[in-house]
């Protein structure tokens, strides 16, 4: 055990015998240092800049490109990579122009339609109240918000359970239409 420690102490010892550096050396690149940063300017943060500091959103979403910018991104097959849920209705199934629309496809129609346009805003809403909290400092407030996002969840997963059954229901009257060759439906 001493021998081991003898040995440690005199290799460090060594070391720093082989490699000293003397207080001019020392005070040499200290003056180099200083002269590197002499022409860059320095920001001084004070308590009273920090008041006048105004807070901003920690994250900013962009507003979606309209629909015809954005182009549909495809497979190698050529068919379309967005998942079946998420796809609008096929155009064979809309309605043309000489023909009239049928009244329960005009409900279902509309009724899928507000069903997304209520996800949509829900998200919208639970992309705001996170930022909102994340932007906080109060704990207080923040259980407020907690609240908040608990409850607007809640809301968001039934109006997705909505949505998808709005969709499922016109898709089901879609292909009873496409069956039903007497009626005087508008399928092409």
């Amino acid at each position: 055990m001493k021998r081991l420690l003898a040995v440690a102490f005199l290799t460090v010892t060594l070391s720093s015998l082989l490699f000293p550096q003397s207080l001019a050396e020392i005070a040499q690149k200290e003056r180099e240092r200083r002269a590197a940063l002499k022409g860059k300017k320095a920001t001084v943060i004070t308590n009273a800049s920090l008041a006048k500091l105004r807070k901003k959103p920690a994250l900013e979403t962009p507003p979606a490109p309209p629909a015809s910018v954005t182009e549909q991104v495809t497979s190698s097959e050529g068919t379309p990579a967005i998942p079946a849920e998420l796809q609008e209705p096929p155009a064979a199934a809309l309605p043309s122009a000489d023909r009239p629309v049928p009244a329960d496809l005009k409900a279902r129609q509309e009724r899928w339609e507000k069903a997304k346009e209520y996800v949509e805003l829900l998200t919208l809403k639970m992309g705001s109240l996170w930022q909102q909290f994340y932007g906080l400092e109060d704990m207080t407030t923040k259980d407020a918000v907690q609240q908040s996002i608990a409850e607007t969840f809640i809301k968001l997963q039934s109006a997705q359970e909505e949505e998808t059954l709005a969709r499922q229901d016109l898709e089901k009257f879609l292909g009873q239409q496409k069956r039903d060759p007497d009626s005087s439906i508008w399928i092409r």
